[in-house]
């Protein structure tokens, strides 16, 4: 659990772990270079399952990688400090990597509510059972809506953030693993994220750029064909096309639209 400024949700997060019906976790919270009281609030949990590390290094991804140096389980899973689990949350997916070897990845459903998380705005299931490469390599919504996976660790499995990307930088991570095994689901709902007020529409530009860095990134691996890569090029223009008309930035609007008019077909 990387954990910057979050004084105000965290809590609730640290909380939402202490609920699991699975009781044999450890919960490393990497406190990143914060500048409110988000040190005190998890250090008032007196539960000898949570370690706090502190990092004078900002990002997300370093405090992630000092989390999995750090991590002695056998099974990996994420929590961002403003999100939560859901009671089954672990033991569900525990389950399902123990009667199912050859699976590498567990996943289950995820709820995007409000800041308040009172209101679900969206309701995300999988749909993808298999290897789950080449789904990461495209814009598929099967097997990945952000940090919702569960890793079985391997001895010779390098798991690594790369802290050069700061946004998209968890399909990145899950992409570099893929291959190395099965991912199925659970039916049930494991993550609840907490869209914050604000947070698109102010990250909206960098998102779209982080987006187009991973279609070149996925492109020089020259694992796809070029009218995949075509295709592929097209759905993001749909997509931000769609998301910046939802919110009014008619520049942007134009820009994506006039690519789909030109390669309609």
């Amino acid at each position: 659990m990387p954990a910057r400024d979050v004084e105000q949700f965290i809590a609730e997060a640290i909380s939402s772990v202490m609920r699991q019906s699975y009781t044999h976790w450890e919960l490393i919270v990497i406190e990143n270079a914060s500048k409110d009281n988000t040190a005190s609030v998890v250090k008032s949990f007196s539960d000898e399952r949570i370690k706090l590390i502190h990092t004078d290094t900002a990002g997300l991804s370093n405090a992630r990688n000092i989390g999995l140096e750090t991590a002695r389980g056998d099974f990996i899973c994420f929590l961002d400090a403003d999100d939560q689990l859901t009671v089954q949350s672990i033991a569900s997916r525990v389950l399902l990597l123990n009667e199912k070897p050859e699976v590498m990845f567990a996943d289950g459903g995820m709820l995007q509510y409000d800041e308040r998380m009172q209101k679900v705005r969206h309701d995300w299931r999988p749909g993808f059972k298999g290897n789950p490469y080449r789904e990461m390599m495209l814009l598929s919504p099967k097997c990945f809506c952000g940090i919702t996976w569960m890793i079985r660790r391997m001895e010779n499995m390098k798991l690594h953030f790369d802290t050069s990307w700061t946004h998209l930088e968890d399909r990145l991570f899950f992409l570099s693993i893929a291959k190395q095994g099965n991912y199925d689901f659970v039916n049930e709902v494991t993550y609840e994220i907490r869209r914050r007020r604000g947070s698109l529409m102010t990250e909206l530009g960098s998102l779209e750029k982080a987006y187009a860095r991973y279609r070149a990134h996925v492109n020089s691996l020259n694992e796809l064909s070029p009218s995949i890569q075509l295709r592929e090029q097209y759905l993001f223009h749909r997509m931000f096309f769609r998301t910046y008309l939802k919110h009014f930035r008619l520049v942007s609007v134009l820009r994506h639209g006039w690519y789909l008019a030109s390669h309609k077909g």
